[in-house]
């Protein structure tokens, strides 16, 4: 009788720690897609690009619309933070499953948030570019322009195929920024479960 209300209480420990790891890591990837989304519009503001590029792209992908406004910004920012979130859940699922791999995130929490980033963005980021948004690119007039317009007139414009031009950067810059979102996902992680269940 003894060892069975034991072995009820391990299984439901685990199972609270697997559930706290789990919501944990879909906080952290909300949190990791929100920083990096604020990366996101500095880097375009820096780079010359209208601010919500990456946006526009990204709605414009997956509606097959050139609907370049406000609230195609906006939907491109909620599908980045409801991926994140996403993402943060599957990158903690292994620690929300195996005690043992939860043990460890503690020593290798930054190693294996950089692992997970470079997964993410060769997994997710690579294929989506150069399967949806370069096509799309590529099928614009080679004259379109993509501009920030606000009510006094247009802030900032660039042509299509000085964008296609910049697409190296861009890969290679959402390299570190996938890194980075891994690295901030994995550690968040790691601390909001420590906070909720203890070590």
């Amino acid at each position: 009788m003894v060892a069975a209300q034991d072995k009820n209480t391990v299984v439901s420990l685990q199972k609270n720690r697997g559930l706290a790891v789990a919501g944990a890591g879909a906080a952290s990837g909300l949190i990791g897609s929100l920083a990096i989304s604020a990366l996101i519009l500095l880097a375009e503001r820096v780079a010359g690009l209208p601010v919500g590029t990456f946006y526009l792209m990204l709605v414009s992908a997956m509606s097959q619309a050139q609907d370049y406004n406000t609230l195609a910004i906006v939907q491109g920012l909620l599908l980045h933070m409801l991926a994140g979130t996403a993402l943060g859940l599957v990158i903690s699922a292994p620690f929300a499953v195996s005690k043992k791999a939860y043990i460890s995130l503690g020593r290798f929490a930054p190693a294996y948030g950089l692992a997970a980033g470079v997964l993410v963005w060769a997994a997710l980021f690579l294929p989506v570019t150069y399967g949806t948004m370069m096509p799309l690119l590529q099928s614009l007039d080679g004259q379109s322009v993509i501009s920030q317009r606000v009510p006094i007139g247009t802030l900032f414009s660039i042509a299509v195929s000085d964008m296609l031009a910049m697409m190296d950067r861009i890969i290679y810059t959402a390299l570190a920024f996938n890194m980075l979102f891994g690295l901030v996902t994995l550690m968040l992680t790691r601390a909001f479960a420590e906070a909720i269940i203890g070590r």
